[in-house]
């Protein structure tokens, strides 16, 4: 299985993990390219981005209905080895359930950093606004597979409404077709807890203005890894977001504070 990887490396700093960033459901690692990774390479880490099977140009796009968790959590530990050296990671919305899940299982994974990351059910809220807001296109789009349905049906639960039109569009263009089994996997998976005795450091991030993962959501998480809790600017796409370097400085911050 070929996957993308993206690498901005920069200056690295000796003595510093890697940082590969996971991206969540939908999306590519062109989704950190945009910003997040030059502006971490640019002080001095070694950033990284794979593209999950079925995604961005990783193979897999024909079997993209049957990609499971498991595989996705492989493509990540495969992109790891490959690395070969101390790894955060970073996920993001799916992609913070899969890192996690790495995280739980691999304690050789240096931290873990969940960015509006997937909670263990969703919120019904959002669910009865998703359904109400654009119910053919949404359903269409994922069940006969029809992506330009899907992308204007997901737009408004992704990305800020004060992006730019042309980077908004540019962003929704670039958007794959998900695993329909993920997605069922994502939303039935069960609590992962810190093992007794794991001291590596995790951080949970809210987007203040996520209407797809309100703030509340991230309570439990926080709790149950005993992490640390970030609320910052931005829509669901904190990382494409108008106001994306608070968040990526908030993040920053705190990585230099437990690893330099």
């Amino acid at each position: 299985m070929n996957l993308e990887l993206l690498t901005r490396a920069g200056d690295a700093r000796p003595g510093r993990p890697a940082l590969l960033f996971v991206h969540g459901g939908f999306h590519g690692a062109w989704c950190w390219d945009e910003h997040y990774l030059g502006f971490f390479a640019e002080r001095g880490w070694a950033a990284h981005a794979l593209s999950l099977r079925g995604h961005g140009k990783s193979d897999g796009h024909d079997r993209i209905r049957r990609w499971s968790l498991a595989d996705y959590a492989q493509d990540v530990m495969a992109t790891c080895r490959e690395l070969g050296e101390r790894v955060v990671l970073l996920g993001h919305s799916m992609g913070g359930a899969i890192a996690e899940r790495c995280w739980a299982a691999h304690p050789e994974i240096a931290g873990l950093v969940l960015l509006a990351g997937s909670p263990l059910r969703p919120d019904l809220g959002v669910v009865a606004k998703m359904l109400l807001a654009t119910p053919f296109s949404l359903l269409w789009g994922q069940l006969r597979g029809d992506p330009r349905r899907l992308r204007s049906a997901m737009a408004p639960f992704f990305l800020s409404p004060d992006l730019d039109a042309s980077e908004r569009a540019a962003h929704l263009a670039r958007l794959d077709l998900e695993s329909p089994v993920a997605i069922r996997e994502l939303f039935r998976r069960g609590p992962i807890a810190r093992a007794e005795g794991d001291a590596r450091p995790a951080l949970v991030v809210a987007a203040e203005h996520d209407v797809s993962i309100p703030v509340r959501s991230h309570e439990e998480p926080r709790a149950r890894l005993d992490a640390t809790l970030l609320c910052v600017p931005g829509a669901h796409d904190l990382m494409l977001d108008p106001d994306w370097r608070a968040g990526a400085e908030a993040v920053e911050a705190w990585l230099r504070a437990r690893f330099d």
